[in-house]
Parts: C-alpha cells; sequence; structure tokens
C-alpha cells in the first residue's frame, strides 16, 4: 500500500513594507475617511462625547503610535536574527494586549509588523520558535482587524 505525499498549500505575504502600510491604510486612515465622512455628509454632532471628532483623534493616535512603533523596532531590530526575534515576540504580544481597542487599527498594525520581524513576509528570512508561533498569531489578528475594520464600515452603512 503507497502513500500519496500530502502538498502542503503555502499563502505568500506581501513584504512587510506593503504588509504593514496596507493595514495601516485599512485600518486607520480608512476609519479616520469614513469619521470625516459622517462629519460632512450627515446630521450627527460632531462634537458630542463619542463623536466623529473623538473617533478621529482616538484613531489617529493609536493607530499612527503603532505604526512608529513597528517603524522604530523594523529599522532597530531586523538586522540581527536575536533581535528580530526578541522584535516578533514584543509586537506579538503587543498586538494581542492591544486587541481591546481594536477600532484603532494598533492590533492590526502591530501584528503586521511582528510577521515582518519573524520574516513570515516576502523576502523575509523565516525565523523559528516562538518568533513563529508570534508571527503567525500577528498575521491572524492583522487580517482579523482589517476585516472587522471592514465590517465595522459596512454594517454603519446599513444601519
Amino acid at each position: 500500500m503507497s502513500t500519496s505525499p500530502t502538498s502542503l498549500r503555502t499563502v505568500t505575504l506581501p513584504s512587510a513594507r506593503v504588509f504593514v502600510g496596507a493595514v495601516y491604510a485599512i485600518c486607520v486612515l480608512g476609519m479616520i475617511a469614513v469619521f470625516v465622512g459622517v462629519i460632512v455628509f450627515t446630521d450627527q454632532d460632531p462634537l458630542e462625547r463619542e463623536g466623529p471628532i473623538r473617533s478621529i483623534i482616538g484613531v489617529g493616535i493609536l493607530g499612527t503610535a503603532a505604526l512608529l512603533i513597528v517603524i522604530g523596532m523594523g529599522l532597530w531590530q531586523a538586522r540581527a536574527p536575536q533581535r528580530a526575534t526578541m522584535g516578533a515576540i514584543v509586537l506579538g504580544a503587543l498586538s494581542l494586549l492591544t486587541l481591546i481597542a481594536f477600532w484603532s487599527g494598533a492590533p492590526g498594525v502591530l501584528g503586521a509588523g511582528a510577521a515582518g520581524l519573524a520574516g513570515l513576509t516576502r523576502g523575509g528570512r523565516p525565523l523559528g520558535g516562538a518568533a513563529r508561533v508570534a508571527g503567525i498569531v500577528g498575521v491572524f489578528i492583522a487580517l482579523l482587524n482589517v476585516v472587522l475594520s471592514v465590517g465595522a464600515v459596512l454594517l454603519s452603512g446599513t444601519m
């Protein structure tokens, strides 16, 4: 009895720069654009307690802070594998901790950064062990954040 080898299906992610940039554009800039649209095209008071202006400020600050953390850690730690391992683990942990503020785009940006430092993106050196796990979790969180952001916009448009 012979067994046929199973073929593994792999998905290639874009480069780390493109992946982080796309997640930032969709989850942060996209949400800011939606809130600007709410201000321009609806009668909702933009200055209310949880209104569009406060949402723009919150999303902008948290999402951009996450982007700056990813860029800083990427520039500082991507050159040496030991530092990249620690950076992937730290960014993966931060992406989990910021899930409570998923609306800000920060978990997705941090998760995409973890995937980049773990070498799971195009052109990266794949790392093993805990860094690989952190990168896989980061990819999942980044994609989940994109789905939640787009879903929130689509649901808010139908209500």
